[in-house]
């Protein structure tokens, strides 16, 4: 519930119970009630301002919400981004119907939450029906990539205060939560072992060899190299990403490390979560499968240039960040390519040398026992 008021220097004197986006918010003399989060976001893109009194800020913590709608849309990384959240939801509103309107490759992730009721797909046929029948409606896209505000704060942060709730005090709640099935992670097991990998014996570093977009990948050549000198050193090396180019099936043989378990292109989500779980350590440039790594609790290193990692991971555990930091980074910019060429100078700047020296420093740092990397319901 927010009090909105439309600037007569933008949108003139407007006659009663005019409307600008949503049938839901009428304006009367310039002001208008906005029930929703999801509209007052919008209002205030298009140009409103939120007047909303602090009495009307004390009331909405105080509203018994049975139904809740959730937007939580981008990458596999920013719609984790607003799992803490929900799950702020859920301990205030524990007997609320909370729904997660995702795209369809974010929905895996949010399989089996335990706070939420279910996900739907984002598509306009599909949720303008929800929208205007739910009680509440939340919206956070834009935090990362349009809000200047937002860009300033972590995205959990940020979930936070545009939805105006207070931060958890206990930092472990805005970490995001996933979770696998005993068979996911039996399935998992299976499919190393057929690779000469065993889980229960050997160290297993998994790689994420790519982000989505080129920007924040590491030079391939660069993980060619690392991989090599982790497989000296007598370590599983797992790679995972998506691009068909990078697979076993279609590298050449002297661009893959003899020993390498190349996995890309070759699991889904789920699947590359469950061998997540059973590595020792993850490495990989800031993107989705680092955010999945340091949601199941794995040593993960951040491989990070574009942006700072201070906005990125100020409440993962078991990270490390190794931060390309030249005169034009962080730019901060989600781009396809860089300006500056491909790969990014800034990622091209962390050495294998270095990261090979942090991944001796984790593994003595954070050793994973075998109870934590077993598959457990």
């Amino acid at each position: 519930m927010y009090l909105l008021y439309a600037p007569k220097e933008k949108f003139g004197l407007l006659p009663p119970n005019k409307t600008l986006i949503s049938d839901e918010v009428k304006f009367t003399q310039n002001v208008a009630y906005c029930p929703k989060q999801y509209w007052q976001k919008l209002h205030l893109r298009f140009g409103c301002r939120d007047i909303s009194p602090r009495f009307f800020k004390q009331l909405r913590l105080k509203r018994d919400l049975k139904t809740i709608l959730l937007f939580a849309t981008g990458g596999i990384g920013d719609t984790m981004w607003s799992m803490p959240f929900a799950r702020a939801l859920n301990e205030k509103y524990p007997k609320s119907n909370t729904f997660v309107v995702t795209e369809k490759h974010g929905k895996p992730v949010w399989d089996k939450c335990p706070y939420v009721r279910g996900t739907v797909e984002n598509a306009f046929w599909n949720v303008a029906g929800l929208v205007a029948n739910s009680d509440e409606v939340y919206d956070f896209s834009g935090m990362a990539t349009i809000l200047k505000q937002q860009m300033r704060l972590d995205p959990v942060e940020a979930t936070f205060q545009m939805a105006g709730w207070p931060l958890p005090k206990d930092h472990e709640k805005l970490r995001p939560r996933l979770t696998l099935t005993l068979d996911e992670g039996r399935i998992a097991e299976k499919l190393l072992a057929e690779k000469n990998v065993k889980s229960r014996l050997d160290t297993i570093i998994t790689i994420g060899i790519e982000a989505s977009t080129s920007n924040r990948s590491w030079p391939f050549d660069y993980t060619i190299d690392l991989t090599n000198r982790l497989l000296d050193d007598g370590f599983k090396v797992v790679w995972l990403g998506k691009s068909p180019e990078f697979s076993a099936r279609l590298l050449p043989p002297n661009r893959a490390p003899n020993g390498v378990v190349n996995l890309v292109a070759e699991t889904n989500i789920r699947q590359a979560m469950a061998l997540i779980s059973l590595s020792d350590l993850y490495i990989g440039p800031n993107s989705g499968l680092m955010v999945i790594a340091t949601s199941l609790l794995v040593p993960t290193l951040g491989l990070f240039g574009a942006f700072n990692p201070k906005l990125r991971a100020k409440y993962y555990a078991r990270f490390t960040a190794l931060w390309g930091k030249l005169d034009c980074a962080p730019c901060g910019e989600h781009w396809t390519e860089c300006r500056h060429g491909h790969p990014a100078p800034c990622m091209k700047s962390i050495l294998p040398s270095r990261v090979y020296s942090a991944t001796q420093t984790m593994l003595k740092e954070y050793p994973r026992s075998l109870t934590e990397k077993l598959p457990l319901e």
